[in-house]
């Protein structure tokens, strides 16, 4: 993903609050919605283990993945993706924090890479992976006192914005080798919602046909206050843009575009904006 700037919002436009969406202390792994890829195809993925220091200690379950399998000693090199269960981001959403404590197994072994971040529609051959946070470990940590990792993400443009889009967290595992073991516990998705208390009604708008040939209408009651559509590709960069006056009978053309997934971006007279996916066969 593009690197990610902040956006300044006029000071009384927008009101925020920030809400838990999601959390676990991995306790709930043999019941919860969790998906387990092991991309490297070694069959050794994430698995869930007891963190507890010592015998004596309350059991408490952690997710680790190898990059050394002790039993057979055998250097590893993965690509393990443990994914949560999916969750709906609400709308008018105006930031995505996700966190997670990290840390490595062994000192002498530290250095696990990972990734982290959100990956919509996992079991769709087009789904979106949007990585927030990439990583190598330098100190090993422990389960007492593990590396807390958290990342913010700003809904700033269309490629960010998470607004009514299903997702799962992701955590990535790979690109190392022959060290031990990465652990991870305690993960959430916090959102930070902003809403608006003057411009057009943004939560009725609709585009459709969606997939679409090139043909896209607009439906919703505030639709006459557009003022202006931007269209980005999963890239991030902007392949078209219309005015109202531009728009025949609230509909537009993006038959020139080649297949596949864009964002379409409306904004209205006072630039509050709402932004959808749209997909082009």
């Amino acid at each position: 993903m593009k690197k990610i700037t902040l956006l300044a919002l006029l000071v009384g436009f927008f009101s925020y609050s920030q809400d838990p969406l999601w959390s676990t202390d991995c306790d709930d792994y043999a019941t919860a919605d969790y998906l387990v890829i092991d991309a490297d195809g070694d069959t050794f993925g994430f698995q869930a283990m007891n963190a507890a220091e010592s015998e004596l200690d309350p059991v408490t379950i952690a997710f680790f993945s190898e990059s050394f399998h002790n039993d057979t000693l055998t250097a590893l090199t993965p690509d393990n993706w443990i994914f949560s269960p999916e969750m709906t981001i609400p709308a008018n959403t105006a930031s995505v924090t996700i966190s997670l404590d990290v840390y490595a197994s062994d000192s002498d072994w530290a250095g696990e890479k990972f990734s982290i971040g959100l990956y919509e529609s996992i079991e769709d051959i087009d789904g979106q992976p949007y990585t927030f946070h990439t990583e190598t470990l330098t100190s090993a940590a422990s389960a007492s006192s593990p590396k807390t990792v958290s990342i913010t993400i700003e809904n700033v443009d269309a490629v960010t914005d998470f607004s009514n889009l299903t997702v799962r967290m992701f955590v990535r595992h790979w690109d190392c080798t022959n060290m031990y073991r990465f652990v991870i516990d305690n993960m959430s998705v916090a959102v930070t919602s902003s809403l608006s208390v003057e411009g057009f009604n943004t939560s009725d708008v609709e585009l459709y046909p969606n997939p679409t040939n090139g043909l896209i209408n607009i439906a919703g009651t505030d639709i006459s206050n557009i003022k202006e559509i931007s269209i980005f590709n999963q890239l991030g960069q902007k392949v078209m843009k219309l005015n109202a006056s531009q728009l025949n009978n609230n509909s537009f053309d993006i038959s020139d575009l080649n297949k596949g997934v864009y964002f379409a971006q409306l904004k209205d007279n006072s630039n509050n904006s709402k932004t959808m996916k749209i997909v082009k066969e």
